[in-house]
């Protein structure tokens, strides 16, 4: 009698754990199959958002964001070796497609401005459906923003740092600019400060909602529900900023043309080299020859002269008393008889 009865609860218990296993399969094994690889994606994202914030920044530092170099200081082109389609120039909308097209998309997408941009390969749900879309909805932000010629961030009450800069540097440029270029064959203006250096980039990344499964197997009447819940607005965000132009010079030349517009002998001489006078040479010149002072003339005195880096030459690396080739290559007088030592 009881062996009997042990078959048959035996023939019960037949096949339970199988189905134990099915149930434990369909409602937490297969799920987390598939969360783990979709989470690790949504960091794949987020890194990404994060490098096209750095990637934005970092070019701001290398390209001018005007065409026109307007935001330069004066004579920037015209005291450098360079035309003014030689300087490096993006805008901020070229920035912001570059970003996008390095960092959205796949090693294999070209960066030529028109590449579609679909996203990486690895952005994608399961079931084959993206996970992020660079179309962009009305009255939203494109997924990268830079916006450049920002006023820098100044913390004081009611931004008086900036403005005690602004109005210092505004006067700087007045008195140095009161001749104009026309006037003066070396002109010289101070006016490369400027508060106006910030740029800022934003990023948001829309990110889709994972595909839709049935709450009850077998029943389609009820609402579908996502495997990950995450909103309308789920979205990879990331931000930078850079602050790159606070003092531009564009080489040895304008910079000494901006130092010496600080310097008040240079203005001096601007006054005199306003007159010029054919077979004599400038006021300056005249004043010499009417006083008999050859010392005063253009040629042996320079108001405002400077000279880029000037050091004693014991002072440099490599330097020996007896190298004439050194000797040869820096003169120690220059061309207007000033010597540095």
């Amino acid at each position: 009698m009881m062996q009997k009865y042990l078959r048959v609860f035996n023939s019960k218990q037949r096949g339970q754990a199988m189905t134990e296993m099915l149930v434990a399969s369909a409602f937490v094994v297969v799920p987390l199959f598939l969360i783990i690889p979709t989470f690790g994606k949504y960091v794949d994202m987020k890194h990404a958002a994060v490098s096209s914030a750095r990637y934005s920044a970092w070019e701001r530092t290398v390209s001018f964001n005007d065409a026109t170099l307007a935001n330069q200081p004066s004579n920037f082109v015209e005291r450098t070796a360079f035309k003014q389609t030689d300087f490096n120039m993006k805008s901020d909308a070229q920035i912001a497609a570059e970003a996008q097209l390095r960092i959205f998309t796949g090693a294999d997408v070209a960066i030529n401005g028109t590449s579609p941009i679909l996203g990486r390969s690895l952005w994608a749900y399961h079931d084959g459906s993206p996970m992020y879309t660079a179309t962009v909805k009305t009255g939203e932000a494109p997924p990268v923003e830079v916006v450049s010629n920002q006023l820098t961030p100044d913390k004081t009450p009611l931004d008086s740092a900036s403005n005690i800069i602004n109005v210092v540097a505004d006067v700087f440029a007045f008195v140095s600019d009161i001749f104009p270029d026309s006037f003066s064959s070396n002109p010289s203006v101070f006016d490369a400060v400027t508060m106006r250096g910030l740029t800022k980039i934003e990023i948001e990344m829309s990110v889709l909602e994972s595909p839709r499964y049935a709450t009850t197997i077998g029943d389609n009447t009820r609402p579908r529900t996502p495997l990950i819940e995450l909103g309308s607005d789920f979205k990879m965000r990331a931000k930078a900023g850079v602050l790159s132009q606070t003092w531009s010079v564009g080489g040895g030349s304008h910079l000494e043309s901006q130092a010496q517009g600080l310097v008040f002998t240079k203005l001096i001489g601007d006054i005199f080299n306003t007159i010029s006078i054919p077979g004599i040479g400038s006021g300056q010149d005249i004043i010499a020859a009417a006083l008999l002072t050859p010392e005063f003339s253009a040629k042996n005195l320079v108001f405002g002269q400077m000279d880029n880096e000037v050091l004693p030459r014991d002072k440099l690396s490599g330097w020996k008393p007896t190298d004439a080739a050194y000797d040869s290559a820096n003169p120690l007088c220059n061309d207007k008889g000033y010597c540095r030592e």
